[in-house]
């Protein structure tokens, strides 16, 4: 293939994917302008799965160059709800531990942004929205993956339904249960299940009758695990609740809904869910726990899957960016990654358009994976500090939690700050033929 590819395969419409085929189209059109990117989702419609997402400073200011924040903030209430710090409170005995803050000591965002809880299907909606007035971004449901193939200098994606799809680079943005990895880049790294899941529930503010606690967001801690009570709309409608505790694999199957079981199966697992809810948390110092816990919303259980770093990430011509190429459990700032994956890996297959795109894949492998490596690292001691603990463990868990939050508040104030449409980008190296050039001219220039 000569020159930069023109026909663009993403294999995900979640944040990674749609945020790529965005930035992808801002960055190559100049230059490609038969440029055609076409997302392709195995589901039939948009996944309304997966609760509230926050959005870091990082996360609003690359959605802003994307024109994806215009289109939430026009969504009204619906479109989110602003948040200055995830306050982080004891539910032994109820007292502030201290902020994640999304703000400066003046109150002010950084770069201009706070942060932001809003429901994922909405931040979707919102995406969708800006792809639809993007003339050369094209998305097709009900696609899965079964495999891929490279042949005679093109990427080819084959689908379940018999169809296929071929391309000059195909991106992997499915998650952390790749297809693209599992059944075509590297079949010998599947996910594993850390042991850990998210138990989520969205609870109607007016059923909540003793006083709320915190101001937009709040991680609730104990020793059983922590609950995430934040508002995800303008109006603080609704709380969304997310507890992140160790549960066994073996219970999983017994605890997950699915859409093919009967009323009996749902009811005993909504009732089971309450119960493990109530067992946790249900004396927590916070009268407003006691009540959410009490609730009678239901609760869902979404496991928590990773992929070990170092596997396999990339061919000739596919690529996994997202969760896919790092499979980083969920966390808060897994938005702000996903986004700067999209945006760095955009700018530098535009500065890289007359390269092979191997030479854009290291790149791309040399800016991001130390960077990738340490969240990594953060995200697993993250899940460590959420499982079972005893008494004595739990105490000290409490002692040292506002120490930790104080010593790295500058670290979390740097990251804040990121910028990844200003990221130094390292230059292609000479050709052969250019360098050839160059010293015949010099040469010549020199006689």
């Amino acid at each position: 293939m000569d020159g930069p590819p023109r026909s663009i395969i993403i294999v995900g419409a979640g944040i990674a994917g749609i945020a790529c085929a965005l930035a992808l189209s801002r960055e190559l059109t100049p230059f490609v302008p038969d440029l055609n990117i076409t997302i392709y989702e195995r589901h039939d419609i948009l996944s309304t799965s997966g609760g509230a997402i926050n959005l870091t400073p990082v996360a609003q200011r690359h959605l802003a160059q994307l024109g994806v924040l215009y289109e939430l903030d026009r969504m009204g209430p619906e479109g989110g709800a602003e948040v200055d710090a995830i306050e982080l409170y004891s539910m032994r005995s109820g007292r502030s531990m201290g902020s994640i803050d999304f703000v400066d000591q003046d109150g002010n965002g950084f770069g201009g942004y706070k942060g932001r809880r809003v429901m994922r299907i909405m931040l979707s909606v919102a995406m969708m929205n800006v792809v639809e007035k993007t003339p050369n971004i094209d998305i097709a449901f009900g696609k899965k993956v079964v495999g891929g193939e490279e042949l005679e200098g093109k990427a080819v994606v084959h689908f379940h339904d018999g169809s296929e799809a071929v391309g000059d680079l195909v991106i992997g943005c499915d998650g952390v249960h790749s297809a693209v990895r599992t059944r075509w880049v590297d079949p010998k790294c599947p996910s594993e299940y850390t042991g850990m899941s998210f138990l989520q529930a969205n609870i109607p503010t007016s059923t909540i009758s003793t006083p709320i606690h915190f101001k937009s967001s709040a991680l609730n801690i104990s020793r059983h695990g922590s609950i995430l009570t934040s508002f995800c709309d303008r109006d603080q409608d609704q709380i969304f609740a997310a507890a992140i505790v160790q549960f066994d694999q073996a219970q999983l199957s017994d605890h997950k809904h699915d859409s093919n079981q009967d009323w009996a199966t749902k009811l005993r697992i909504r009732s089971a869910l309450r119960r493990e809810i109530q067992d946790r948390f249900s004396r927590s110092a916070i009268p407003c726990i006691r009540e959410i816990t009490a609730s009678k919303s239901d609760w869902l259980l979404y496991p928590v899957y990773q992929v070990q770093p170092g596997g396999r990430w990339c061919l000739n011509r596919v690529i996994l960016l997202g969760d896919a190429a790092h499979a980083m459990p969920p966390r808060d700032e897994s938005a702000a990654y996903a986004l700067d994956d999209a945006i760095l890996f955009a700018r530098l297959l535009a500065r890289y358009r007359s390269e092979p795109l191997f030479e854009v894949f290291e790149a791309y492998e040399n800016l991001r994976r130390e960077t990738i490596h340490r969240a990594f690292k953060e995200s697993s001691r993250m899940w460590d500090r959420n499982r079972d603990m005893g008494f004595l463990e739990g105490r000290l868990k409490e002692w040292m939690m506002p120490r930790y939050v104080r010593n790295h508040r500058d670290e979390r104030e740097a990251a804040w700050e990121f910028d990844a449409t200003q990221t130094s980008l390292p230059t292609p190296a000479p050709s052969e033929d250019l360098v050839s050039l160059h010293s015949f001219l010099k040469e010549h220039t020199a006689v």
